[in-house]
């Protein structure tokens, strides 16, 4: 079932479900490849690489930046690109629908989107008055594909306990985004898109085993994408970060975790975040069953998000 929108919670806000999964259909079918370009990125939703995001962003600076995010899609020649922290009519973002922009700016229009955030007011930042808070919210993650949708399935991930039921009540609900692509010739490409949790290592860890779990039930080729929030097992330092003194990734294992199912990284270790100093690799391309012929950064010269985006060439 195809479908574009549906009703905002008129109250409070609304727990996505399994159905909470939109299929947009492109008119296109292209012919099959000898390669294929697979791209990752989180794009802040669309508020550039500033690490200040607890307020509201200009609608022309928002769509300023999410023209230069197509731009450096449509450049790349991704055939496929999974998207984290896409908004849809929000106000933090001047109630552009980032997902229609980036199908139209990249021409990429079969696509999928997985709902992670929906509420009529989200009170953030709770010291601010109301006219500055997030308010209303719509976002989630979402894949673009030159080839056609088979199948789409949004699997919930656990939020952190620590939390209380009324902060998480308000907090977004991260999920696995998993589709299916039909690369023609009877072929398909299982895509799982992530976003795992950023401020709870025990939470994290705790949804890299459910997302091991998926991974392990993956029988066909597959890629595993997205900001995972958490380093590699060789990254030059777990600590001591510039711009998040606090944060600590010792005794982290969730890249660990989601590659028992005999998945592999892709790519070297270069730094994705944050976007203008980088210092850390929070984003990762996980595959199976695939040939790769090549991964590393995409050319963002003038960054326009906080973080950089990945691709990962593979043997059609």
């Amino acid at each position: 079932m195809s479908r574009k929108k549906r009703s905002a919670p008129r109250f409070g806000v609304y727990r996505p479900t399994a159905d909470d999964t939109f299929v947009f259909r492109g008119r296109d079918r292209p012919e099959a490849h000898e390669r294929l370009r697979v791209a990752s990125w989180n794009i802040h939703f669309g508020a550039g690489p500033t690490l200040d995001d607890a307020r509201r962003f200009p609608r022309e600076d928002v769509q300023r930046n999410l023209v230069r995010i197509g731009d450096v899609l449509h450049q790349s020649g991704a055939d496929i690109v999974a998207l984290q922290e896409v908004d849809r009519d929000s106000m933090r973002s001047g109630h552009i629908d980032q997902l229609e922009f980036l199908r139209d700016h990249t021409g990429l229009r079969h696509a999928s989107f997985a709902t992670t955030w929906d509420a009529a007011w989200v009170p953030y930042p709770v010291t601010a008055p109301p006219q500055q808070q997030y308010g209303r919210m719509w976002s989630g993650q979402a894949v673009l594909s030159r080839y056609p949708v088979l199948e789409q399935r949004r699997h919930a991930l656990v939020q952190p306990a620590r939390n209380g039921r009324v902060y998480n009540r308000f907090y977004l609900h991260r999920c696995v985004q998993e589709v299916v692509l039909d690369l023609g010739l009877g072929r398909t490409l299982s895509v799982f898109n992530v976003h795992l949790e950023a401020f709870d290592m025990a939470n994290r860890r705790t949804q890299a085993r459910a997302l091991a779990a998926l991974l392990q039930s993956c029988r066909g080729p597959g890629v595993c994408v997205g900001d995972f929030n958490t380093l590699r097992s060789d990254a030059p330092h777990f600590t001591g970060f510039e711009d998040e003194p606090e944060t600590d990734f010792q005794g982290d294992d969730t890249l660990e975790v989601c590659m028992s199912g005999g998945w592999e990284l892709a790519g070297d270790g270069a730094f994705t975040f944050p976007a203008e100093r980088p210092n850390r690799r929070l984003d990762h391309l996980l595959v199976h069953g695939v040939q790769v012929e090549g991964a590393g950064l995409l050319d963002d010269p003038h960054p326009s998000s906080d973080h950089l985006p990945l691709f990962v060439t593979l043997a059609n």
